[in-house]
C-alpha cells in the first residue's frame, strides 16, 4: 500500500488523459446509448459521460484488484459469522421484518449464491481508501464495461481492463444451463436500474441463455422456487438477478415474494439478501466483536463510530452517513454539503443516531484535468471472490454523488508488458 506525503503527491500514478474532441466524445455518447444501454448520459443540465479519461499502471490496476480480493474474503468470512450471532443484525440497522428472517436457524444454506461487489477507492493524502463497499445491489456495468471500452478504441498505448458485465455474466452462466431461464428482478419505474438489466440480459442471451426484466413484486416462490406467472413470461428462473435494494424489498411486494430473498431460496440468486449486513454502513461497529480477522478494512476504511458516541458532531472532520444510503444521498461533510441540508441531515442524525454512521474524513487527491480540478474515484468490482473490473467517476468536489460524472478507466499497456 503506498502514503502519500505532499512532496510526492506529483507522482502519483493516477492521472487524467486529454479531453476527446467534442465531435469524437458525441460519436462515442451515441455509441453508449444504443450499443451498451446508457439511457440516461445526462443528469439536469450536464452530462454524465466524461470527455477524458482515468488512466492507471498496470501495477496499481493489480493492486486495487488484490486489495478488493482481500476485502471480499474478510466480509464474507465476517458476514457467516455475524449471521451466526444473529444479535449483531440489531446493530447493523437492519428493518426488523428482514431481520426476523435473517435470524432463522434454516436461512442461508445454499452456497452457490452469485456473489458481486464494487469497493469505491479513493486516492488520499494517507494512501489509497474506502469509502464503502457496495455489497447488495451494486451498479455501473453499463459504463464499466461500455465506456471503457468505447475510450480504449481511442488512445494508443492503453487498454480497457477486465469486463465486469462479461466475468459476472460469465458466473451466471456456471450455474445457469444453456437455455436457461434468468429473471432479471429491479424497479421497473427507474430507467437507470432497466438499463443496467437490459444490458445484462443482451451479455446473458449471447451466451445462450434466456432472459426476463420483472420487478420483485412478479415473483412467486413455491417451495422455495422462484416462479414467474406473467403476462409476458411463466415457467421457473434457474436463477434470479436483483437490483432492487434489499431493504426496499418488504415496501415492493408482499412477504410471500421478499422473504425467500432472505434465505428460503431454493433458486440461484445474486445477491441473496443476507448481503445487506455488509451493505449497512455500520458493518464496522461489530468488528471488535467477530472472530474474523479484518486487517485490509481496518487498513483502508476510515474509522467508523455510532454518532452517539461522538459529542460534537458539527465538526470539519466527520462525514455522516445513513446506514442504508446510495449514491451520496444525505451525506453531510461540512463545507461540501449544502449548509441547509448540512443542519437537516444533523437534526436526523440527533433524532436517530442508530440509524447512521459517523466517520473519519479523508483528505482525497485532485487530479488536474483540462476542465480543472477533479477528485476521483476508482470502483472495483469482485465476482464471487475475483477482482471483476474498475469503474470511474470523478466530481468537482470531495464527494461522489449523483452529480459526478462516469469517467473511463484505462490501464497502460506498456507497463502491462514490461511488468510481465
Amino acid at each position: 500500500m503506498r502514503w502519500l506525503d505532499r512532496k510526492t503527491l506529483t507522482m502519483v500514478p493516477i492521472h487524467a488523459g486529454a479531453n476527446l474532441p467534442i465531435s469524437e466524445w458525441s460519436k462515442l455518447r451515441l455509441r453508449a446509448i444504443f450499443d451498451y444501454c446508457k439511457w440516461d448520459p445526462q443528469c439536469g443540465d450536464h452530462s454524465v459521460l466524461g470527455r477524458f479519461p482515468l488512466l492507471l499502471e498496470f501495477d496499481i490496476a493489480v493492486e486495487l484488484g488484490h486489495l478488493a480480493e482481500c476485502l471480499t474474503r474478510e466480509a464474507l468470512a465476517a458476514e457467516d459469522e455475524i449471521l451466526s450471532n444473529t444479535r449483531l443484525l440489531r446493530r447493523l440497522s437492519i428493518p426488523k421484518s428482514i431481520r426476523e428472517c435473517l435470524e432463522k436457524p434454516e436461512n442461508g444454506r445454499r452456497s452457490d449464491h452469485v456473489r458481486v461487489m464494487r469497493f469505491d477507492f479513493h486516492l488520499t493524502t494517507c494512501g489509497w481508501q474506502i469509502s464503502e463497499v457496495n455489497a447488495d445491489v451494486p451498479g455501473g456495468y453499463v459504463e464499466a464495461s461500455g465506456w471503457n471500452k468505447l475510450f480504449a478504441e481511442q488512445l494508443q498505448g492503453y487498454y480497457a481492463p477486465v469486463d465486469p458485465t462479461a466475468v459476472y455474466a460469465d458466473a451466471i452462466c456456471g450455474i445457469v444451463p444453456h437455455g436457461g431461464l434468468v429473471a432479471l428482478a429491479h424497479a421497473t419505474v427507474y430507467s437507470e436500474d432497466r438499463q443496467v438489466m437490459a444490458h445484462l440480459g443482451r451479455e446473458l442471451e449471447s451466451r445462450g441463455r434466456k432472459s426476463c426484466l420483472v420487478s420483485p413484486k412478479n415473483l412467486d416462490w413455491s417451495s422455495g422456487k422462484a416462479v414467474l406467472t406473467t403476462d409476458f413470461v411463466t415457467g421457473g428462473p434457474a436463477m434470479v438477478v436483483r437490483l432492487s435494494p434489499a431493504e426496499w424489498l418488504p415496501s415492493m411486494c408482499e412477504k410471500s415474494c421478499w422473504e425467500p430473498w432472505f434465505g428460503e431460496s431454493v433458486t440461484a440468486l445474486s445477491n441473496p439478501g443476507k448481503a445487506l449486513a455488509l451493505q449497512s454502513k455500520r458493518f464496522p461497529l461489530v468488528w471488535n466483536e467477530l472472530k474474523t480477522d479484518l486487517a485490509t478494512w481496518r487498513k483502508l476504511l476510515p474509522r467508523t463510530t455510532c454518532p452517539s458516541e461522538i459529542q460534537n458532531l458539527d465538526r470539519d472532520d466527520l462525514v455522516l452517513k445513513p446506514a442504508f444510503g446510495r449514491v451520496g444521498e444525505n451525506v453531510a461533510i461540512r463545507g461540501l454539503t449544502a449548509l441547509l441540508e448540512h443542519q437537516e441531515i444533523l437534526r436526523s442524525v440527533r433524532r436517530d443516531e442508530l440509524r447512521w454512521v459517523a466517520q473519519e474524513r479523508f483528505e482525497v487527491v485532485p487530479i488536474p484535468t483540462e476542465e480543472g480540478n477533479m477528485f476521483p474515484c476508482i470502483g472495483v468490482y469482485t465476482v464471487n471472490g475475483k477482482m471483476a473490473g474498475l469503474y470511474g467517476r470523478a466530481a468537482r468536489k470531495a464527494l461522489i454523488d449523483q452529480n459526478a460524472q462516469d469517467i473511463a478507466v484505462l490501464i497502460r499497456r506498456e507497463t502491462k508488458r514490461r511488468v510481465q
